[in-house]
C-alpha cells in the first residue's frame, strides 16, 4: 500500500529508476546490497522476520543463487500474481536495449525465456547472503523449508 505507483503499477522497493522513471527490467544494485544487509524485503523495502521467501526457476530452487533479494511471504505472493514474467503472462524478457552505462547485467541469470516452472521457495532470514561469483554479486540463500509452485 505504501509503494509509489507508475502507469497504475506498483514500483518495488529495488526498482531501479532512471530520470524519474522505473524500470521494470532493472534492479538497482545499491537497494539489493541494503535488502542483503539490513534484512529487507525486494518488494516493500521493509525489515523481513524470521523466514524469507525467493522466487525462481528450477535452477535457483537447485543452487539457492538469486539476482533477486528476499521478500515477505505476502509481497512473493503479490509479486508472483502482478509481474507478468513470474506470473507467466509473459514468457520472455523484453528486447528493448539497456544502458549498460547505468547498469550492469548478471551473467548467472538467463536472458532468453522464462523458465517452465517457478517457485515461491521459503528458508531462514538469518542464512541469506550476498556472494561473488564469476565477478557478480549473487545472493545465495540457506536451506529451503518449504515450497510453492507458481500457476
Amino acid at each position: 500500500m505504501h509503494l509509489e505507483t507508475y502507469h497504475g503499477l506498483p514500483v518495488p522497493f529495488i526498482q531501479a529508476v532512471f530520470n524519474g522513471v522505473p524500470d521494470f527490467r532493472a534492479i538497482d544494485p545499491d537497494k539489493v546490497a541494503r535488502c542483503v544487509n539490513e534484512k529487507l524485503c525486494a518488494v516493500c523495502g521493509r525489515r523481513l522476520g524470521e523466514y524469507c521467501f525467493f522466487i525462481g526457476g528450477p535452477l535457483s530452487k537447485e543452487n539457492h543463487f538469486f539476482s533477486d533479494p528476499a521478500m515477505h511471504e505476502q509481497c512473493a505472493n503479490f509479486a508472483a500474481q502482478t509481474c507478468p514474467f513470474v506470473s507467466g503472462n509473459k514468457q520472455s524478457y523484453s528486447d528493448r536495449e539497456l544502458d549498460h552505462t547505468k547498469l550492469g547485467v548478471n551473467k548467472l541469470v538467463s536472458a532468453a525465456a522464462r523458465p517452465s516452472e517457478m517457485f515461491i521457495l521459503k528458508c531462514r532470514t538469518k542464512t541469506i547472503q550476498q556472494v561473488s561469483i564469476s565477478g557478480s554479486l549473487t545472493i545465495q540463500a540457506g536451506l529451503w523449508l518449504g515450497e510453492r509452485t507458481i500457476k
